[in-house]
C-alpha cells in the first residue's frame, strides 16, 4: 500500500444543509490530496444528488428501496477505485483536512482491517459526555483479534462506519452484511475481529458528529441494535453483569462532574436504552442469514491468507 490510492464513499438522501458543509469541506480534501469521492445518492428530492454532481463528485443513484446499510457500503467498495475507502454520513464535519491520509496511514500496516476517527458532539449532555470519554478518548486505541471475536459491550464502540476507513481489498473479501438492518458496522468488526484481523481507533482523524435522541428514539435506535446483534449471535456482551458494570462506571462519572441532580433522568435514560436492547434481543429468531455465513466462510478464508500484501 506505499501508493495507496484513497476513496470516500458518501451514502446519503436528502442531506440539506450538513451535506452543504460537508460538500465544501470535501471538495477542499480532495483538491487538496487527490482523492475520489463517491456519492450513492438513494432517492434524494431535495436537490442532494445535483448538488453533489456540481461539486464534481462522482455520483451513483439507487432507488430508496435498494439502500441498505452493509448493501449500501458495499456497493460503495465495488465502484470506489481506492486501495483505502472511507466512509462518512452526511451529517458528520471533519475537523481537519488530513484525516483521510491519518486513516491511509493506519492501514498501511496489513494486520488492520478497519480504522475509525474520533466522533465529538456540538454540544452534548452530561450522559452523552460519559459515551464520548468512554468511546472517543484522546488516546488510539487498537483492538486485537479474539477467539471467536469481540462481542460488543454496553455504551461501547467497536466500530463506527460514520467516520471510518477500510482495506478495499479486504472489505471485498469480508463485506459487510447485507441483510442485517441496523449496525452493519458492528458485525463487520465482530467477523474481521474472529478472521484474526485488528482494528484501531484514531483520535488525530477527528469530525463532529452526534445524535440526540429522545427516550422514544433511544428506545428505537437500542431496540433495532440488540435485533441486529442477536440474529448474528453477537450478543454475548450485553450480559447482566456488563450492563451493571456500565451503569456504575456511568454513575461515578456524573457524580466526578458534580451532576449529581441528573441521576433520575440517567437511571430513566439507562432503563430505556437497556429495555430496547432486551426487547431487541428476544424479537430475533436468530437465525444467522446466508449473507452472514458467506461472510464468515471468507473471513476464515481470509485469515488463512494473512498477512495482505
Amino acid at each position: 500500500m506505499e501508493a495507496e490510492r484513497i476513496s470516500v464513499v458518501l451514502p446519503v438522501r436528502d442531506g440539506g444543509e450538513l451535506f452543504a458543509h460537508l460538500s465544501r469541506h470535501l471538495q477542499l480534501v480532495r483538491d487538496r490530496h487527490g482523492v475520489e469521492v463517491v456519492v450513492i445518492d438513494s432517492g434524494s428530492s431535495d436537490g442532494t444528488a445535483e448538488d453533489a454532481e456540481r461539486a464534481g463528485f462522482r455520483v451513483h443513484r439507487i432507488p430508496p428501496a435498494e439502500f441498505g446499510h452493509g448493501r449500501t457500503r458495499n456497493l460503495g467498495l465495488r465502484l470506489a477505485t481506492g486501495d483505502v475507502v472511507c466512509f462518512l454520513t452526511h451529517d458528520v464535519l471533519p475537523c481537519t483536512f488530513d484525516w483521510p491520509l491519518r486513516f491511509a496511514e493506519a492501514l498501511r500496516d496489513p494486520t488492520v482491517a478497519g480504522v475509525y476517527g474520533r466522533q465529538v458532539p456540538h454540544d452534548a449532555s452530561t450522559m452523552e459526555m460519559f459515551f464520548v470519554a468512554l468511546n472517543y478518548p484522546e488516546t488510539p486505541l487498537r483492538f486485537d483479534p479474539r477467539p471467536g471475536g469481540h462481542h460488543p459491550r454496553p455504551g461501547r464502540v467497536l466500530f463506527s462506519n460514520a467516520f471510518s476507513a477500510v482495506r478495499r481489498d479486504l472489505a471485498l473479501r469480508i463485506p459487510f452484511p447485507e441483510r442485517a438492518s441496523y449496525s452493519e458496522d458492528l458485525i463487520w468488526a465482530h467477523t474481521v475481529l474472529a478472521a484474526g484481523y485488528s482494528l484501531r481507533y484514531e483520535p488525530a482523524a477527528e469530525a463532529l458528529h452526534a445524535h440526540v435522541y429522545g427516550f422514544r428514539g433511544l428506545f428505537r435506535r437500542t431496540f433495532l441494535v440488540g435485533q441486529a446483534l442477536a440474529e448474528t449471535g453477537i450478543d454475548g456482551g450485553a450480559s447482566l453483569r456488563e450492563s451493571a458494570r456500565f451503569l456504575g462506571s456511568e454513575l461515578a462519572y456524573i457524580v466526578r462532574q458534580g451532576h449529581v441532580h441528573r441521576l433520575p433522568q440517567l437511571l430513566v435514560y439507562e432503563f430505556t436504552r437497556w429495555l430496547g436492547f432486551q426487547l431487541g434481543r428476544r424479537s430475533s429468531d436468530r437465525r444467522l442469514g446466508p449473507d452472514w455465513r458467506v461472510a464468515r466462510g471468507a473471513a476464515a478464508a481470509a485469515a488463512k491468507e494473512r498477512p495482505l500484501p
